[in-house]
């Protein structure tokens, strides 16, 4: 049984307006995904506004959720989860937040 652990995602506001949610990349994952909301918490796993696959890094190498559609104020808050397939198997980390500042 791994015990794979799904990297704490980094969460980044864009210049003007949007955020993008990534984490590095490592041999093994073939897909990423994000599921967010914008200042509600996340009751069950299709609750969200926002859901994508990732299936390929970025030119930083990373894996990368863009967002340039939402604007976004201080004190709002994304609600969200992410998951890794790791060598074929789906790892979830629930219960992630970030904060505007």
């Amino acid at each position: 049984m791994s015990s794979y652990q799904v990297p704490v995602a980094k969460v980044e506001l864009l210049s003007g307006r949007g955020f993008s949610v990534s984490i590095p990349d490592e041999r093994g994952i073939s897909l990423f995904a994000f599921h967010g909301k914008l200042n509600e918490p996340i009751t069950d796993l299709s609750d969200q506004h926002w859901a994508a696959d990732i299936v390929n890094t970025d030119a930083n190498g990373r894996w990368t959720y863009t967002n340039r559609d939402v604007e976004l104020h201080k004190g709002d808050v994304i609600y969200y989860w992410t998951t890794v397939r790791f060598n074929g198997v789906d790892y979830q980390r629930m219960h992630q937040e970030s904060a505007v500042p």
